[in-house]
């Protein structure tokens, strides 16, 4: 997946978080659960454009780093895009994969904010494969043409339900972050002449 779609699916993310008309599953949405959370996210993101505040790029990053990274398990999402690779890391490296992984991902979602949009979405009961990991889907219904389908995957963490990856068309981003760890992995193998 190249960067571009990294950019597409973020942005589709943005237009989740940042529709003012979104109403996720009615008021009835239990207060904790990934619904709820992602309802609370919307709000808090939509406020935070409406004010103007998201035109200045570094507020924007400390705004999303107050506020949003909460929502997300950034260390966990790191250990699903290492795969394998995981086990042989020391802290140090792990470490430095989360920051770049969280730098990242934040990054171009503070570049996208600013690209408010007013569409509808539809929200869908969340399907879970386990009671400890959901999917929450939502269809940001485009003016002419297909909606555009995005998962929010959830886990549940010691400290709640955590996003742990996003999918936009099937597209994951821990994919996306797996394939650039191998690609740089195996160019720093090449440099190195192993």
């Amino acid at each position: 997946m190249k960067t571009h779609l990294l950019a597409a699916v973020l942005i589709l993310i943005t237009s989740i978080f940042t529709t003012a008309n979104a109403t996720p599953y009615g008021t009835g949405a239990q207060a904790g659960t990934p619904p709820a959370l992602l309802q609370e996210g919307i709000g808090k993101l939509t406020s935070f454009i409406k004010s103007g505040k998201a035109a200045n790029q570094e507020q924007a990053m400390a705004y999303l780093r107050h506020e949003i990274t909460p929502y997300f398990d950034f260390a966990y999402m790191t250990r699903w895009a290492a795969g394998p690779a995981w086990r042989h890391m020391d802290p140090g490296q792990r470490a430095a994969m989360q920051a770049q992984l969280t730098q990242s991902f934040l990054t171009t979602l503070g570049q996208k904010l600013t690209s408010y949009s007013n569409q509808s979405i539809r929200y869908f009961t969340p399907r879970g494969r386990s009671g400890k990991e959901v999917t929450v889907s939502a269809w940001i219904m485009q003016p002419s043409g297909y909606p555009t389908k995005l998962d929010f995957r959830f886990y549940q963490s010691n400290s709640g339900w955590k996003i742990f990856d996003v999918k936009a068309g099937g597209n994951s981003a821990v994919v996306y972050y797996r394939k650039q760890f191998r690609d740089n992995l195996r160019y720093t193998r090449q440099a190195r002449g192993y």
